[in-house]
């Protein structure tokens, strides 16, 4: 796009209200000869770690993801391909697996990846010491319930270096989804001299990614180089990756119409329809497996009231909710998004009620928890900065104001401290939150609601939801899965734990000069794969 044109929609797009922001002091030094390259991707917000074992949000696994590299890992289309591992058998029950290590994986300082840097990795993350929020995933390993309790020694996990480019993992059961855990971040290999306390320091750091953490700065840029030992170094084409942490998104928008950013994190709602209008080829919108929703905290009164949360969930019209979003988002009356695979819908019985009906059965429920006119309810709602997350905040209450008469207080934060209060019961009431699918299958988004996940935000807890995601997980017959599955969702969405809002599509403005990046339902795109050309 030439500079003319982006100062025609610059000039457009700003009774929307543009902002600046000084993320980044640095020129794109793609242009100018001999000049190095440099990527700059919008990354939402500041990762909240860069320890792979205790990493849990979005913004973190882009940069992990870049950084470090499986025994799986992920393609630009986000299908599964061998990482560290070059080769792998599977037992005939599907208990065992053998992985070959390829013979050039190294670290960033030279160092061989061996079997046993994946096994200290794992031990790692189920040891409950660690407090790995995404540990649970790993569950299907054997004796891994034992030593998550302290019943068993980290050595009798069901993981183990056969010699330095074989490991085993045996699982209790076969699981079906295994290989898309080992492609993230909570199988991350760990270099024997990296500590808690040094895991993101760019001054110790190694890893065995495409790309090495050379720099990093506090709420700031986060800068990463070309790993020259990475085993297919050869082909990865951008010598520096740049991840700006910028929150405000017509600040971000504003950066790529500048020249200033090459990939966004998302597009504001305010401005989307003027872009897909004026620069469509560089608007990518695509299905995403993820959902948003409103967590209620079932752990105290008020929302410990079955009844009271499905009113809140009743009167909050989805239908409008996307309509002022305006960016092709589904509205969500569900937690599994239209198109996992191996599942059939559960939504809420009432979806297909006309607004009338379904604001009279909210005001029922509203009533039956003891709430009315004459002893109206008041909660606080919190939400991250962000304009997206301000506009369904403000809609949101506005509907729970309207049909039932609900004061909210509205309590915004920046992101990092909004997760930061998450255990903090008294701090809030209801909190916005999204869950990112890892892998193509409806188990990623039910497991959030087991009674022992760290991700189970509401702390919902039902022993025969438990039971049936047990039976599933070990089930063989595919049938017989997805009949257990459809019943698990229909048990927790009976319990409205939380109010889910709109399914995702991935949003992304991504320059002209940009190759290889490519759409996918999991909204994996990792630097490996990209291409940076100078700019015109």
């Amino acid at each position: 796009m030439s500079g003319m044109i982006r100062l025609i929609i610059l000039a457009l797009l700003i009774p929307v209200g543009l902002s600046g922001c000084s993320c980044s002091d640095q020129s794109n030094s793609a242009d100018g000869e001999g000049a190095q390259q440099v990527l700059r991707r919008g990354n939402g917000a500041e990762p909240q770690t860069l320890d792979p074992a205790r990493a849990d949000d979005f913004h973190s696994f882009h940069i992990l993801a870049d950084v470090y590299e499986g025994l799986i890992a992920s393609a630009a289309d986000g299908s599964l391909i061998p990482g560290v591992a070059e080769d792998w058998d599977i037992s005939d029950d599907g208990r065992t697996m053998r992985f070959t290590l390829r013979e050039d994986a190294r670290w960033s300082n030279g160092d061989a990846v061996v079997a046993g840097d994946f096994v200290r990795a794992i031990r790692r993350v189920v040891d409950p010491a660690t407090g790995a929020p995404y540990g649970t995933l790993l569950e299907p390993i054997e004796n891994f319930g034992a030593v998550r309790s302290g019943g068993a020694e980290n050595s009798e996990l069901g993981v183990q270096a056969i010699d330095e480019r074989t490991l085993e993992i045996r699982l209790d059961q076969p699981t079906g989804h295994f290989m898309s855990i080992l492609a993230m971040a909570v199988a991350y290999p760990i270099h024997s001299s990296v500590t808690a306390d040094t895991l993101g320091d760019p001054d110790t750091f190694v890893g065995n990614g495409a790309y090495v953490l050379v720099a990093r700065q506090t709420l700031g840029s986060i800068r990463l180089r070309r790993n020259e030992f990475y085993w297919d170094a050869e082909n990865v084409s951008i010598p520096e990756i740049e991840f700006l942490p910028i929150e405000d998104e017509t600040s971000e928008m504003n950066m790529y119409l500048a020249g200033e950013l090459d990939i966004t994190y998302t597009i504001p709602p305010a401005s989307f329809g003027t872009l897909r209008q004026t620069i469509s080829d560089e608007v990518r919108v695509a299905p995403r497996l993820a959902f948003y929703y409103m967590a209620f905290d079932l752990t105290q009164p008020p929302l410990d009231n079955p009844a009271l949360r499905r009113a809140l969930s009743m009167a909050a019209d989805r239908r409008q909710l996307v309509e002022v979003i305006g960016r092709g988002e589904p509205p969500a009356y569900g937690f599994v998004p239209t198109g996992v695979a191996n599942h059939v819908a559960a939504p809420y019985e009432w979806q297909s009620l006309s607004d009338d009906d379904r604001i009279a059965r909210a005001r029922e429920a509203y009533a039956q928890a003891g709430y009315s006119d004459e002893n109206p309810l008041t909660l606080k709602l919190t939400y991250d900065a962000g304009s997206i997350h301000e506009t369904i905040a403000v809609a949101v209450s506005g509907m729970w104001q309207d049909a039932l008469g609900v004061e909210i207080e509205l309590d915004k934060r920046e992101f990092r401290w909004m997760l930061d209060i998450r255990d903090q019961r008294d701090e809030w009431d209801i909190m916005r939150f999204a869950w990112l699918g890892d892998y193509n299958d409806p188990m990623t988004f039910l497991e959030i609601f087991r009674s022992d996940s760290p991700q189970n935000l509401s702390r919902y807890a039902n022993n025969d939801f438990d039971e049936l995601l047990d039976q599933a997980l070990v089930e063989l017959d595919s049938a017989r899965r997805l009949e257990l599955l459809t019943e698990a969702e229909q048990l927790v969405l009976s319990g409205y734990p939380v109010a889910p809002m709109y399914y995702f599509v991935s949003k992304h403005l991504v320059s002209p000069n940009v190759g290889g990046f490519e759409d996918n339902s999991l909204d994996r795109h990792p630097s490996r794969f990209l291409t940076l050309d100078a700019r015109d």
